[in-house]
């Protein structure tokens, strides 16, 4: 292999990463850590884009090579970078999101095969050098070592971890700047949860005029779990409509604990809506929020309503069909005004 030409194996590993990396920016990968990795930023730019300029240098960089046969220390220093970036990579993976990103992992093996095969076609150059100016071979050796660290430190440093994205959906209801706030947590397999929604329904115009509402997912079925996804999104996206599209999810939940994305797009359909996907990481931290919510309100059974003055912090609970009715949900939102 002549890296002095434009040798086939370096310019389909090169294209192979441009399309991991492209391929990175959309929601094809939804394992583990595929898109929180993707959420973090190389110095505000989103690590897909930084991805594919990377190869789109790489790829420059082997083009320029094959008329000047000196800018080969460009792609060599090219490469090094990438290899340190991709150590830092691989760690913040590893020891910081603690999931792996396949997408992630595939693009780290491209740099690394590039490396590889620049060392392998360069080892007769490099044993040349060697021999006739051992202090350049040295110095060079020492720059692309120097490059490797700096690519290491600058990924390190410049790859930051954004604000949490959950924190940017908004899933309550309501009268936003209010000092109340309303907690309803619900089971979707739960039979009292769906015996009292009525009484929500009734009493929410009177509740959202004067409070925040936030329904939360508090699973105590297991099964349940497969229809959080759906709920936040149509929470987030579909707020108009959300009463009509919880009591549609409950009835489902009725019939079927394990629903496809066909049965909720069915169940919806009357309401001329469209399911929206979150990430990962989305749906993760809300759910991560909805458990401590549940832990600070102690909640250990549904359906539980939770009444806030967050001035003044008075609170009150009402737990099952017995408390929760029309009359006992604006008793207890008229008790902590």
């Amino acid at each position: 292999m002549n890296w002095k030409k434009p040798s086939l194996l370096p310019s389909a590993l090169t294209i192979s990463g441009l399309v991991l990396a492209a391929l990175s920016g959309t929601d094809l990968c939804n394992f583990g850590g595929c898109t929180e990795a993707h959420t973090y930023r190389f110095f505000t730019m989103s690590l897909p884009l930084a991805g594919m300029l990377y190869f789109g240098l790489i790829s420059a960089s082997l083009l320029l090579f094959s008329f000047i046969e000196k800018s080969g220390i460009l792609l060599s220093l090219l490469l090094a970078g990438g290899a340190g970036a991709e150590l830092a990579m691989l760690h913040l993976q590893k020891n910081v999101i603690q999931a792996w990103c396949p997408l992630c992992l595939g693009i780290a093996v491209v740099v690394y095969l590039l490396c590889i095969v620049r060392v392998i076609t360069t080892l007769p150059e490099s044993r040349r050098i060697f021999d006739m100016n051992r202090r350049y071979f040295l110095y060079k050796s020492a720059l692309i070592s120097a490059t490797v660290v700096a690519g290491f430190l600058i990924s390190i440093f410049g790859i930051t971890r954004p604000e949490a994205i959950a924190s940017s959906i908004e899933t309550s209801l309501g009268k936003q700047s209010g000092k109340i706030e309303v907690y309803v947590f619900s089971d979707w397999l739960c039979p009292m949860c769906v015996k009292v929604e009525p009484a929500i329904e009734a009493a929410f115009p009177a509740i959202e005029k004067k409070a925040r509402v936030l329904f939360i997912d508090k699973p105590i079925h297991q099964e349940s779990m497969n229809f959080v996804p759906y709920h936040l999104s149509f929470l987030v996206n579909e707020k108009s409509k959300y009463l009509q599209i919880r009591k549609a999810l409950f009835v489902l939940a009725k019939k079927n604990r394990n629903p496809s994305l066909e049965d909720i797009k069915a169940a919806v359909a009357p309401f001329g809506v469209t399911y929206k996907q979150l990430s990962f990481m989305e749906v993760t931290q809300a759910m991560g929020k909805a458990q401590a919510l549940s832990a600070q309100f102690k909640v250990n059974a549904t359906p539980t309503i939770v009444f806030v003055n967050t001035a003044t912090k008075k609170t009150r609970t009402l737990v099952g069909g017995g408390d929760i009715t029309h009359d006992n949900l604006l008793k207890a939102l008229k008790s902590v005004e």
